[in-house]
């Protein structure tokens, strides 16, 4: 019977290896112990003792267990042959399982075969052949492989599983499904300690209905933290994108694009560039920094940052940027814009322009709704800022108007209108190569193209001029056609007056005026209520022959080459003519006349200038 052979193998086993003379040369700290077994039977083989232990097999060698049905050990190398339901435990928690494993002690060193399973904590990994370096604690295989991580699996041809450094490589055709992705790559590193997956070669990570492609980087499973820093690119939703880094934070629900970062969203017909893009899918709130530009089917948006959020609709540009719009386009240090509202606030060396309508406003600051086509310019452009004032250029027949005030306001009575109305309000100032004008406020309607020009008070008309003649009424209508003067009114307390020399001074008064243009040049002038006209007639040669001074109910004059040609009057007019012996070289002026050139600006920098009153 055996089973007192085998009740003295498990009191003391270190006799049994005591009593084997073939492994007196060995070192027996590193020698592979047996601790317990069923039966142990001794034989010779190839020269060498060997014995077989069975049923309940626990051998050990330092702090390494290994558990099996039936083991052959050679007492000369100290290996051993394990079969059945082979178990290998590291103090260190580290298991492997496998249906068979050869045993190299003198290496520390165990090949397993059939069914092998690794188990690490949560990590299980699946093979059908596996080396394990329990020295180095290095396992490796090259046959194919499965490891399972909570609710992902991996699988992949070759591994090299460093278990002291925590992190094991995974090579040829890897896979990692989870119920949020599934990636495929060449080669990848995890790290069993951080929860952390390294990119080591090309990998394709796809993800409901998106896919990300990178050639290197890491993803930090349990702060579900990624970052792609090799020729990183997605796609999500017909949407493209790519730089030279990417970052994912799956606590803020945050991407991040840097270094040369652009996006391709072909379903919203949008594009974005910029040195750094960061985008929240949980707010939908976008940040493109440096170099940004954003375009989509009706705006291009570039600046030094572009802040906008798909969700609420809304835009932000900090620092000096620029908004195309058609038909308008907007230059502004900062700019915000919704969307939804239609509304928009532009400040800081504010730049807007109408391309259809050939005009600009320089301000420092402007409100305005696309809607509605509402604008209101306030402030000065440049370093003037709040203190100074707004200003319009209008292109007219190659020339440029200019046009200044402390606000100017534009917009459209109601959104089925197709007339556009300008305000300006305060101070209004003109200048133009051909005409000059002041007033205190101005009005502009595009149906009709006339503007009108408001006084401030009885003394301060609107004034008016063009080369060497002052206009001025109580109110002023000027009407353009093609971009040229047509027609002009004067509006009670009519009066005009002309003068080469600023000395002399030719004079038209009445209740109303209306002057008629053809090529910028007034052609005829219709005098109505009280007319009065003082002017003088000149020869041949240009000379003055003498003082004309009529009145009457209304008059009617025409001009040619800048000179009255013929008078019309009516109504029993009354007039003199006096020799200019006798008129003498001092002016006759006519009740109410004023001949005012303070105001007049003479250049655009005129129109900028500290308010200037008169009289």
């Amino acid at each position: 019977m055996a089973w007192p052979f085998i009740v003295l193998l498990f009191v003391c086993p270190a006799l049994l290896l005591a009593q084997n003379p073939g492994t007196a040369a060995q070192d027996t700290t590193q020698k592979l112990k047996i601790e317990t077994a069923q039966q142990v039977e001794g034989f010779s083989r190839n020269g060498h003792e060997s014995r077989k232990l069975s049923g309940n097999v626990r051998l050990r060698q330092e702090n390494t267990l290994v558990y099996c049905d039936t083991a052959i050990i050679d007492d000369y190398t100290n290996n051993a042959v394990l079969r059945g339901n082979v178990v290998l435990e590291q103090s260190d928690s580290v298991k492997v399982f496998a249906d068979s494993a050869v045993y190299l002690a003198a290496i520390k060193t165990s090949d397993l075969f059939g069914n092998v399973v690794l188990v690490n904590g949560v990590q299980e990994l699946f093979t059908d052949k596996l080396r394990y370096d329990m020295a180095n604690k290095i396992a490796t295989y090259h046959q194919g492989a499965t490891m399972t991580n909570g609710k992902s699996q991996l699988v992949s041809r070759h591994g090299y599983y460093f278990v002291q450094k925590k992190e094991i490589y995974f090579k040829g055709d890897v896979l990692v499904t989870d119920p949020e992705f599934t990636m495929r790559t060449d080669t990848m590193q995890f790290n069993t300690e951080t929860q952390t997956v390294g990119f080591l070669a090309p990998t394709l990570i796809s993800q409901r209905k998106s896919k990300i492609y990178t050639e290197g980087g890491f993803y930090d499973i349990e702060n579900q933290f990624a970052e792609f820093d090799k020729n990183p690119q997605y796609e999500k939703d017909g949407q493209k994108g790519k730089a030279k880094k990417m970052r994912y934070s799956g606590s803020t629900k945050e991407y991040t694009l840097e270094g040369d970062a652009y996006i391709d969203d072909r379903d919203k017909g949008q594009k974005v560039q910029a040195d750094v893009v960061r985008f929240n899918s949980e707010t939908d709130a976008t940040v493109l920094k440096g170099n940004a530009h954003f375009q989509d089917s009706t705006r291009d948006i570039t600046g030094a940052e572009i802040r906008y959020n798909s969700k609420v609709k809304d835009f932000q540009l900090l620092g000096r940027g620029r908004l195309v719009d058609p038909p308008n386009i907007i230059e502004a240090d900062s700019l915000n814009f919704n969307d939804e509202l239609g509304s928009g606030l532009a400040l800081g060396s504010v730049i807007f322009q109408d391309t259809v309508n050939n005009y600009t406003i320089l301000s420092y600051r402007m409100d305005y709704n696309k809607k509605t086509e509402y604008l209101n310019a306030f402030g000065g452009f440049g370093s003037d800022g709040v203190a100074g004032r707004p200003m319009m250029k209008n292109l007219m027949e190659g020339d440029t108007l200019f046009m200044s005030a402390d606000t100017l306001i534009s917009y459209k009575p109601d959104s089925a209108s197709t007339n556009r109305l300008l305000i300006a309000h305060r101070d209004v100032r003109i200048f133009k190569s051909d005409l000059q004008a002041v007033c205190d406020s101005l009005s502009f309607s595009s149906v009709d193209s006339i503007f009108w020009f408001f006084k401030l008070d009885s003394i301060q008309q609107p004034l008016l001029w063009s080369d060497t003649t002052q206009f001025s009424g109580d109110t002023i209508r000027l009407l353009l056609k093609n971009n040229k003067i047509d027609r002009l009114w004067l509006t009670k307390n009519a009066f005009v007056i002309n003068s080469e020399e600023g000395i002399l001074f030719n004079q038209i008064k009445g209740r109303n005026i209306t002057t008629t243009f053809r090529d910028n040049e007034a052609k005829e002038m219709f005098v109505e209520g009280n007319a009065q006209a003082v002017y003088y007639a000149l020869d041949d040669k240009g000379a003055y022959v003498g003082l004309n001074e009529t009145a009457c109910s209304e008059m009617r004059m025409f001009f040619d080459k800048k000179k009255i040609e013929l008078i019309k009057f009516y109504a029993e007019p009354a007039g003199t003519f006096t020799p200019m012996s006798k008129a003498g070289k001092e002016n006759k002026p006519l009740d109410g006349f004023f001949w005012e050139q303070k105001r007049r600006p003479r250049n655009m920098g005129d129109l900028l200038k500290q308010k200037i009153t008169i009289r």
